[in-house]
């Protein structure tokens, strides 16, 4: 019966996630930011959808940077677990050859 159970794969797909996230958040405002406002004919409009931009790229670059954090902060507990495990198997290793 196993008392801590880890899976590795859930945590590695969640850190290329997070880790994928970044660029495609980054993808996404850079493509709003190169709408051109010449686009758009009424001034109050244009100045609305500039506006929007600032706010949703701000918001959107924040994010991304979260979503990185997220992943490398998840990579280190992954890490960590992984060499908890390599230290138990080779403790257990020691015990068996031992008696």
């Amino acid at each position: 019966m196993h008392d801590v159970r880890v899976d590795y794969a859930a945590m590695e797909a969640s850190r290329t996630a997070y880790s994928n996230m970044r660029g495609t958040l980054e993808s996404a405002t850079g493509a709003l930011g190169r709408v051109s406002g010449s686009a758009v004919p009424q001034e109050r409009l244009r100045e609305r959808l500039e506006e929007l931009h600032d706010s949703w790229g701000g918001g959107l670059s924040k994010l991304a940077r979260y979503a990185d954090d997220a992943g490398k902060g998840l990579e280190g507990i992954l890490e960590a677990f992984q060499g908890l495990d390599t230290e138990i198997a080779a403790s257990m290793e020691q015990e068996e050859a031992a008696s």
